[in-house]
């Protein structure tokens, strides 16, 4: 049930205590009989005492139970980071969460709004957008570098929320999947995403695309000389329309004769600039 390679499970009880809201199904556990090692370099180290305690963990729900794993953790004296907790197989450092819950409330959320998870699976909020966050830590880690192979980018800006608060998004368009984000826009936000690429990165770029914006002109310049600078087809195909829009309302209120269906307007001249007839 539990599917975690070098743990014991020593004793399984149901903890209904009426200090809880309802029963919970607590597995006692303990790692397997091994080097201990330390939770944040994965080295090897001496151990140091057996943690000072009991430490909990959440697991996925067994049917309409909750689970939880208990058991003690010792401390090991790690050469580099000094007195820490031993690494155990089933949850990060620091996490109260087995591996599976986590990666189960990241898929979750994919789907999901982040209330919608959290209220689903009985967690804050706030804590659900952590483990969301340390799985994507942990699958960036394991996966080649998005940067890698880049020869076409996209760059935009949008607003959310209420107000103008934008966020910058940068695409990868060979495999058409957002490969970096940040708050706000302009060319300090724009340098911050090519700081990260190394000079191969950046070399092996050919194609920006993106608005007429001068600050992705300049960025782009600056820190991918060799790369053209494209506009996409999408604000191309949007400036078109308001174009169409506005040669549409001068006819319209000019009375061109190839219009039909008019009715003549009394006391106003001809139309001529953009102003006059653009959209609001």
């Amino acid at each position: 049930m539990l599917n975690v390679n070098g743990m014991v499970v020593e004793d399984v009880s149901l903890d209904d205590s009426p200090l809880r809201p309802a029963p919970v199904l607590v597995a006692r556990v303990r790692c397997r009989k091994a080097a201990l090692r330390c939770s944040r370099c994965g080295r090897k180290a001496p151990g140091y005492d057996n943690g000072g305690g009991e430490r909990r963990w959440r697991h996925q729900d067994f049917g309409c139970f909750r689970v939880e794993l208990a058991g003690p953790v010792p401390r090991v004296a790690c050469a580099e980071h000094g007195v820490v907790v031993s690494r155990v197989p089933w949850a990060e450092p620091g996490s109260r969460f087995m591996h599976d819950f986590e990666t189960q409330c990241a898929w979750l959320m994919t789907v999901a709004n982040q209330k919608t998870v959290s209220g689903f699976l009985r967690v804050a909020w706030r804590t659900a957008g952590e483990i969301a966050r340390r799985v994507a830590d942990r699958l960036e880690a394991s996966m080649p570098s998005m940067f890698d192979g880049l020869t076409a980018i996209g760059v935009d800006e949008t607003s959310y929320r209420k107000g103008h608060t934008y966020i910058t998004v940068v695409v990868d368009h060979e495999r058409k999947r957002v490969i970096w984000a940040h708050d706000g826009h302009g060319k300090e936000i724009l340098d911050l995403f090519f700081q990260r690429l190394t000079p191969e990165q950046r070399a092996s770029i050919r194609i920006v695309t993106g608005d007429g914006a001068r600050w992705i002109d300049s960025s782009v310049a600056e820190h991918c000389p060799n790369a053209e600078r494209v506009l996409d087809s999408f604000h191309i195909v949007s400036w078109m329309e308001l174009v169409k829009l506005f040669v549409f309302g001068v006819c319209f209120i000019n009375q061109v004769p190839f219009v039909r269906g008019m009715r003549p307007r009394v006391g106003r001249g001809p139309v001529s600039s953009w102003s006059s007839c653009a959209p609001r």
